[in-house]
C-alpha cells in the first residue's frame, strides 16, 4: 500500500492534531463532487437506533457498488447502535476532516474490522471534543496518521450505515484488517470507562 497514505502509515508516527481541528477543520482533499459526499456527512436522524453488532455488519452483503450520486437505500436508511465494540485504531484524516476509527467485535488485534467515521462538521464538535478528551485521559494522543491502540478501547457507536466504494490501491480506506465496504458514517463514538 502507498507509504504516504495516512490510513496505512507503516512505521511512521503521526503528528498530534490541534484541538482547533476538532471543530473548525477545513478539508484539503474534498469537493462537492466527491463520491456520495452529500449522504455521509449530515446530522444523525432523530429516530430510535436498532441494535446490531460489528459481526452482523461484517456479514452484510456488499452488493453492487452504488454510483457517485446514488441516494442512501436499504440499511443506509436506518440508525444503528453497536453497544459494545473495540476501537482498534484512530486518526484524523486532514483530507476530509473526519475522525476515522476501526472497530472490531473482539479485542484481538487480528479480529476483522469495519470503519466508523465522525464528520468534521460543526454538528459533531461536542462529540469529537469529548472523544479527544477521553483519549487524552487514557494517555493517547490523536494524530494525523492511523495508529494502533494497545490495548484496544471499549466503545459504543451510534450512527447510519454507509456503503463506501472500493478504493484504489493508492488510497486506502483503512488497515488490511478492514473486511467490509460498509461503514457507520456519520457516527458518534463513545469510549467506555
Amino acid at each position: 500500500m502507498a507509504c504516504n497514505d495516512p490510513a496505512r502509515p507503516g512505521n511512521r508516527k503521526g503528528k498530534p492534531v490541534s484541538t482547533a481541528l476538532l471543530c473548525d477543520c477545513k478539508p484539503t482533499h474534498i469537493t462537492k463532487d466527491d463520491w456520495r459526499i452529500e449522504y455521509k456527512n449530515g446530522s444523525l436522524p432523530a429516530i430510535d437506533p436498532e441494535d446490531t453488532t460489528v459481526a452482523a455488519i461484517l456479514a452484510w452483503p456488499e452488493g453492487a457498488e452504488p454510483g457517485p450520486r446514488t441516494p442512501r437505500s436499504g440499511p443506509e436508511l436506518k440508525m444503528y447502535r453497536i453497544r459494545h465494540a473495540f476501537m482498534q485504531t484512530i486518526f484524523l484524516r486532514k483530507g476530509d476532516c473526519d475522525l476515522h476509527v476501526e472497530i472490531s467485535e473482539q479485542p484481538d488485534k487480528n479480529a476483522p474490522r469495519m470503519i466508523v467515521e465522525t464528520p468534521g462538521t460543526s454538528t459533531y464538535c461536542a462529540t469529537r471534543t469529548k472523544m479527544y478528551a477521553d483519549l487524552q485521559h487514557r494517555g493517547i494522543t490523536l494524530t494525523d496518521l492511523n495508529q494502533e491502540l494497545s490495548p484496544p478501547l471499549s466503545v459504543e457507536v451510534e450512527g447510519v450505515p454507509f456503503r463506501d466504494q472500493a478504493h484504489t490501491v493508492w488510497f486506502a480506506r483503512g488497515s488490511d484488517r478492514v473486511k467490509t465496504l460498509w461503514e457507520i458514517h456519520p457516527a458518534v463514538v463513545r469510549i467506555s470507562f
